[in-house]
């Protein structure tokens, strides 16, 4: 076997360990902390991998219907982008809140409680400027916000929640309501200190600022939907759902295409002199019977039978007869 060594081997080892030719191994305590650290069973993951995938999806779509939204709200040059998304503890997601913040308590059914939004000093000041039609003062991000501030922002988050719907229809279908706007962690805590929650970071540009927008979710909030976080689930659901949408919209385009239907009588024959020869006033006189139905085409094809009449006073053809496929050669 090769991890068997040979007599030889044995005995060459031996004589170097007796000459010092091998040092003994490092205790654990001499070690670097980055090769052995502590782990504490007491806080284990409660958010898997394909959890924290189906996430960064949902708002890589949020941040690209958010930047347009703010481009086009704020007419600025916007982008933003998921830099990160990870699990903590609520008490460590308050505790790393820079003063002054602005902090949206969201509630999103079906999920369970309310989720936190928060937009950090730097950016919510940009957005402000933005509307009152100036520029971004770095002195005012150390100052707190005033009352008007604080409904402008109101306002645009009223605005750009419905994006969160779109984001999660892939998943769930959600409905956004804001219940409030704080600016203190105080009176903004929707679940106890140790809950777990999960943090998805987008970084926000707008113009020459830049700042971050932090969504705070809940693990008690998002455990009715553990199964269509799946990854598995969602791609499976999101061809369903493509299908069955694209038919859904093929019917309602055909529904209301507009066709051209025109009504005729039987074909009259009569000599080209004649027609040449037709003034105002002259009366052809036609091989089709007053008690004979019209021909209703559709397009270019016949596809009833109908008498003529009049409703409303205007002219009107009553269908009486479906044409049959094998009765448009006779025609």
């Amino acid at each position: 076997m090769a991890g068997v060594l040979s007599q030889e081997e044995i005995d060459a080892l031996l004589n170097a360990i007796e000459s010092d030719g091998i040092e003994a191994a490092a205790p654990l305590e001499e070690m670097g902390s980055n090769q052995v650290r502590n782990y504490d069973f007491r806080t284990a993951n409660r958010f898997n991998k394909e959890h924290i995938r189906t996430l960064k999806v949902i708002y890589d779509t949020f941040a690209r219907l958010f930047s347009s939204y703010l481009s086009g709200t704020l007419r600025a040059m916007c982008s933003a982008e998921v830099i990160s998304v990870e699990e903590t503890k609520y008490a460590e997601f308050v505790n790393a809140l820079p003063n002054p913040l602005i902090l949206a308590v969201v509630r999103m059914p079906p999920m369970v409680g309310s989720i936190l939004l928060e937009i950090s000093p730097d950016l919510s000041y940009a957005i402000i400027s933005r509307l009152l039609g100036g520029k971004p003062d770095k002195e005012s991000v150390s100052r707190g916000f005033t009352e008007i501030e604080l409904v402008l922002l109101e306002r645009i988050m009223r605005q750009f929640l419905p994006l969160f719907g779109e984001s999660w229809e892939k998943v769930v279908a959600i409905t956004t309501t804001l219940d409030r706007i704080e600016t203190s962690p105080q009176f903004a805590q929707i679940v106890a200190m140790n809950e777990t929650v999960a943090i998805i970071t987008l970084s926000v540009k707008l113009d020459d600022a830049e700042g971050s927008f932090n969504i705070c979710l809940p693990h008690l909030a998002l455990e009715p939907l553990n199964q269509q976080l799946s990854t598995k689930f969602l791609y499976q659901t999101d061809v369903h759902r493509e299908l069955a949408s694209a038919h859904e919209d093929i019917q309602k385009r055909i529904q209301v295409t507009p066709l051209d239907v025109s009504a005729s009588f039987i074909e009259t024959l009569a000599p080209v002199r004649d027609i040449l020869n037709l003034q105002v006033g002259d009366v052809i006189r036609m091989d089709h019977h007053v008690s004979q139905p019209v021909t209703l085409r559709v397009g270019h094809l016949p596809k009833f039978k109908a008498d003529i009449g009049v409703k409303d006073g205007r002219y009107a053809a009553k269908i009486v007869e479906i044409i049959q496929k094998e009765d448009v050669s006779d025609e």
